[in-house]
């Protein structure tokens, strides 16, 4: 099971709904870490041993991704309110099917999820 470390581009309300699914989240903001640089982001990430999610599109640029211990989940796209619970949803099932590895990248889409490696 993934534990997460929520960037502070993923919404309050999206981290509370995956608590809620039982998934194991940490928001950058619960420890009053903020404005930090994405090397900052890495290195807590890898210190709790947690996959960032995050909207930043500088996680799927490899020199980034190769620094990241347990790997990155990536949205890319803005949900709207209609769509937050299919996505908290889609968090859930991927946090818990897939284990933390060194190059993992789950790009999720609205059509569809890539994930790279594959499984």
């Amino acid at each position: 099971m993934l534990t997460l470390l929520a960037d502070e581009n993923i919404p309050k309300k999206l981290t509370l709904l995956l608590r809620g699914r039982g998934v194991d989240i940490i928001r950058l903001q619960d420890f009053g870490a903020r404005g930090l640089g994405d090397r900052e982001l890495v290195d807590i990430a890898n210190r709790l041993g947690g996959a960032i999610l995050t909207r930043d599109h500088d996680f799927t640029i490899p020199y980034f991704l190769s620094l990241v211990k347990n790997g990155v989940i990536y949205i890319s796209y803005q949900p709207s309110k209609t769509e937050i619970m299919e996505l908290v949803d889609r968090i859930a099932a991927l946090a818990k099917d897939y284990n933390p590895k060194p190059g993992l990248l789950i790009i999720i889409r609205r059509e569809y999820i890539e994930i790279s490696p594959p499984p």
